[in-house]
C-alpha cells in the first residue's frame, strides 16, 4: 500500500513527523539508513533552553510556544507507551563573569515579560545561592530563568519508536528523489503521496542546492555524577545538563574536523565545565559521543514544501533547537500536507522558498 507520508530519516524530525501523521490518521513509513537516532538526535545532551527574549523574533516565538507544549506531548508518549522521555523542567542559569555580561543579561531581564509574560521568568540571582558553580566564573552572580528543561535524547527517541505501529520503520538509505514522488534506495524504489526529507545533515544532497546546509560536529560526554536538584546550567557556549543518572557536558561546534570521532576537543570542553562546576572534576567519564549535527543554509530551520518539486517536503536544520521544536515541527507539516488550502503554521522564515534564487531576503 502506498503511504499517504514517507519520511526519510529517523531522527528526532523526521519521528516526530511520523507520529504526528499517525496521530493524524494518516499511514505513513520511514526509511533509515542505520537505526533511529543514528545521526545527532542520538547525543546525550537534550538541553531545551529558550532564545535570549531580546531581538525578539517569529522563529524565537515559535521555539517558546513549542516548549510550552512540550509537557503534554510527553505526557502523550508516556500514556500511549509507558515509556519515559526523561522530560524535566530545571530552569537554567548562566554565570555571569564580566560587566558586559552583566549589561546583557539585565537586558534580557527587562524584554522578559512582554514576550514570555507569565508563562516564565528571568531574574539575576546571587551566585551564593548556587553553592556549586565556582565563584570565578559568577562575579556577577547568575542569571536564572525557569523555561529551561531537559530530556533524554535516546529515551525520547525510544519512546516515539514505540509509538508507531509495527512495521513503520524501514531500513534503507535514499540515495535519490525522483518526480512521483518517489524515492530511490538502496533498497529500492519507495513511492508516496507525500515524501518529507528529514534525514539530518546527509539528507542535504537529496534536496536542490540552495537548501542544501552542512554539517557541525559536537562532541560531548556522559558524566557518572549525582546531579542533584542541579538546574541546566550553560556557561561560555558550554551546556551541562543534569540528567537523573549522571551529568551530560556539551558540545563542540567545529565547522571542520579531520575525523567523526571524539579527539581531544572533548578533553577541552570538560575541562571548561570542571573550571565552571568545581564538581565535575575527576568524574568517571561513562561515555565520550561525537555526531555531525545538520546546520540549515541560513539562520533557521527550514520547513515546508520542497519548491519546483511537487509532493516533496523538507524538515531540516534543527541543530540545537530541534528536540524542542520537533512535535510543533511535525504537527505543523502533517497539517499541511492534508490540508493543502490551509496556510502552514510555521514562521515564514522556515519557508524553503526563502534560500531559492530570487527570493527576497
Amino acid at each position: 500500500m502506498t503511504p499517504d507520508i514517507l519520511v526519510i530519516g529517523g531522527g528526532i524530525f523526521g519521528l516526530s513527523v511520523a507520529y504526528s501523521a499517525h496521530r493524524a490518521g494518516a499511514t505513513v513509513k520511514v526509511l533509515e539508513a542505520e537505526r533511529p537516532g543514528a545521526g545527532s538526535s542520538g547525543g546525550i545532551v537534550g538541553a531545551l533552553t529558550p532564545h535570549a527574549p531580546t531581538r525578539w523574533r517569529p522563529m524565537m516565538a515559535f521555539q517558546f510556544a513549542a516548549l510550552q507544549a512540550l509537557p503534554d506531548r510527553m505526557q502523550d508518549l508516556r500514556e500511549r507507551t509507558g515509556k519515559d522521555a526523561g522530560y524535566r523542567r530545571t530552569g537554567r542559569i548562566a554565570p555571569i563573569a564580566t560587566e558586559k555580561a552583566l549589561l546583557r543579561a539585565q537586558a534580557d531581564c527587562a524584554a522578559a515579560p512582554e514576550v514570555w509574560g507569565d508563562l516564565g521568568h528571568m531574574d539575576i540571582l546571587p551566585a551564593a545561592d548556587f553553592p556549586g558553580i565556582d565563584p570565578a566564573v559568577a562575579q556577577y552572580g547568575v542569571l536564572h530563568d525557569t523555561v529551561s528543561a531537559l530530556v533524554s535524547p535516546r529515551d525520547c527517541l525510544d519512546a516515539l519508536v514505540a509509538a508507531l505501529p509495527d512495521g513503520t520503520i524501514q531500513a534503507a538509505r535514499a540515495t535519490e528523489l525522483r518526480p512521483g514522488p518517489l524515492a530511490r534506495t538502496t533498497s529500492g524504489d519507495f513511492a508516496a503521496e507525500n515524501i518529507v526529507v528529514a534525514a539530518g545533515w546527509r539528507g542535504w544532497d537529496l534536496l536542490p542546492p540552495p537548501l542544501q546546509g552542512r554539517g557541525v560536529k559536537g562532541q560531548a560526554a556522559f558524566l557518572r555524577v549525582e546531579p542533584g536538584d542541579m538546574p541546566v546550567v550553560t556557561h561560555d557556549g558550554l551546556y551541562i545538563i543534569p540528567h537523573r543518572n549522571g551529568v551530560a557536558v556539551g558540545s563542540t561546534s567545529e565547522k571542520s574536523w579531520d575525523h567523526p570521532g571524539v579527539d581531544d576537543a572533548l578533553d577541552a570542553l570538560l575541562s571548561k565545565a570542571a573550571a565552571a562546576v568545581p564538581a565535575l572534576a575527576g568524574a568517571s567519564v561513562v561515555e565520550r559521543w561525537a555526531g555531525i549535527r545538520p546546520k540549515p543554509p541560513g539562520r533557521e530551520p527550514v520547513v515546508g514544501p520542497v519548491p519546483d518539486m511537487p509532493g516533496f517536503w523538507v524538515a531540516g536544520g534543527g541543530f540545537k533547537i530541534g528536540f524542542g521544536i520537533a512535535h510543533a515541527v511535525g504537527d505543523a507539516i502533517v497539517a499541511a500536507i492534508l490540508d493543502r488550502d490551509a496556510p502552514i503554521a510555521l514562521p515564514d522564515s522556515f519557508d524553503p522558498s526563502v534560500h531559492m534564487p530570487g527570493a527576497d531576503t
